[in-house]
C-alpha cells in the first residue's frame, strides 16, 4: 500500500488473534486483517509481516494487549509473548508506540459505537457525567472504565479479572469448594470466561449427566467451549435436549451479571456498562434473559443498578477501532 501521508497503525492483540488496521490520519481505515498468533512466535514476527505485506510508511503505532501494561511493557497473560514500546519503535522504524491494555482500548472503541453495533440488555436511566465501565469475557475477563473529562473519555484499565471469586448462592458455593479442592485461589475469571466454560461444566456434570452424544464431541477435541456453547443454544431453539449444557450457560450468566454489578458499583459507573468481547454476543439468549438483569440489580443499591444502561457490543473490532482513537489523539507531527 502506498500513501503519501505517514498512517497511523492500530492492533488488537488477544489471546489467541491479533487484529491489525492502518489508518489515515483524519481517521479513515486502509487497511485491516485478522491473524490467528500461533502462526507466529513473536508480535515482532506478525508485525513485520503485516508491514511488508501492506508496504506502507507507518508513524506511529498503539497496540491495545491482553495484560497489565507497566512502563511501556506488557508480558500478556494467556499468550507468552512479551512487548517493548521502545524496542518496537527501533525495530521497526516507528517515530511513537503506546501500548494499552486492551480493555481500555475496548473502552475507547465502544464509545464511538452506534445502535447497530450494540444490543441493549437495559435502557436504564444514564446518569449525565457519570463514570462507564466495560466487562469483557474472552479468554480471560477483562475490566476497565472510563472517566468524563475536558478532552473527552479517560479510559482507566484494571485487573479485576483476577480478584477474588465471591459466591452469590449455594450452587456457586459448592463450585468454590470444588475449585478450593484443587488451587488456593479462585479468580473471577475462573469461572467467567471463555476458558471457565469447560470448568463449569464439568462441575454441573457431576449433578446432571451429560448426553452420550455431546460427551462424544467434547472428547474428539481440543476446545471444549465452543462445542458446549453450541449445544446450549441449540437446545434452547428445540434441538437436542441437553441440561448440562444449558444449566452451565446459565451458571455463566450468573456469575458474570453478579461481578458486572461489582465493576459498576466499584467505579459507580452509573453511567451505563458496556459487554464486550468475542463471548457476549454469542450468549445473547442467556444475557437477554431476565434473570440476567435480577441478578445484576441486587443489594442495597438495586435501584442504581437498575438505572444502569447495559449493552453488549456486537462490533467484533471495537477495540481496534478504540486503539486507533487513542494513537489519534496523540500521534502529533
Amino acid at each position: 500500500m502506498a500513501d503519501r501521508e505517514p498512517l497511523l497503525l492500530a492492533a488488537d492483540i488477544g489471546a489467541t488473534k491479533t487484529a491489525l488496521g492502518l489508518f489515515a490520519p483524519a481517521g479513515r481505515p486502509l487497511a485491516q486483517q485478522t491473524v490467528h498468533n500461533s502462526g507466529f512466535a513473536s508480535f515482532d514476527d506478525l508485525l513485520a509481516a503485516f508491514l511488508a505485506e501492506q508496504a506502507a510508511v507507518v508513524d506511529c503505532a498503539c497496540i491495545g494487549v491482553a495484560g497489565p501494561v507497566i512502563d511501556q511493557a506488557v508480558t500478556m497473560t494467556n499468550l507468552a509473548w512479551s512487548l517493548d514500546a521502545g524496542q518496537l519503535v527501533s525495530r521497526h522504524g516507528l517515530r511513537r508506540v503506546w501500548l494499552i491494555n486492551d480493555l481500555v482500548a475496548t473502552a475507547l472503541g465502544a464509545v464511538q459505537l452506534g445502535p447497530a453495533d450494540l444490543y441493549p440488555l437495559n435502557a436504564g436511566t444514564p446518569r449525565p457525567g457519570a463514570v462507564m465501565a466495560v466487562l469483557a469475557p474472552g479468554s480471560g475477563l477483562g475490566e476497565a472504565f472510563l472517566v468524563p473529562g475536558e478532552d473527552g473519555w479517560q479510559p482507566y484499565p484494571s485487573e479485576g479479572g483476577h480478584a477474588s471469586f465471591a459466591p452469590r448462592n449455594r450452587e456457586q458455593l459448592d463450585l468454590l469448594a470444588h475449585l478450593l479442592a484443587l488451587q488456593d485461589h479462585v479468580a473471577v475469571e475462573q469461572v467467567c470466561s471463555g476458558l471457565a466454560i469447560p470448568e463449569l461444566f464439568d462441575f454441573l456434570a457431576d449433578r446432571i449427566a451429560p448426553p452420550a452424544w455431546l460427551l462424544d464431541e467434547l472428547a474428539a477435541t481440543a476446545d471444549r467451549t465452543p462445542v458446549i456453547v453450541r449445544a446450549a443454544l441449540a437446545a434452547l431453539d428445540g434441538g437436542p435436549a441437553c441440561e448440562t449444557a444449558v444449566r452451565t450457560l446459565r451458571l455463566f450468566a450468573d456469575i458474570l451479571a453478579d461481578e458486572a454489578a461489582n465493576l459498576v458499583l466499584k467505579t459507580m459507573a452509573l453511567g451505563g456498562l458496556f459487554i464486550g468481547g468475542g463471548l457476549a454476543p454469542r450468549l445473547l439468549p442467556f444475557l437477554a434473559a431476565p434473570s440476567f438483569l435480577a441478578m445484576f440489580a441486587r443489594g442495597g443499591y438495586r435501584d442504581w443498578l437498575r438505572a444502569v444502561p447495559i449493552q453488549v457490543v456486537r462490533n467484533p473490532q471495537a477495540a481496534l477501532l478504540g486503539a486507533a482513537a487513542y494513537g489519534r489523539s496523540r500521534c502529533r507531527p
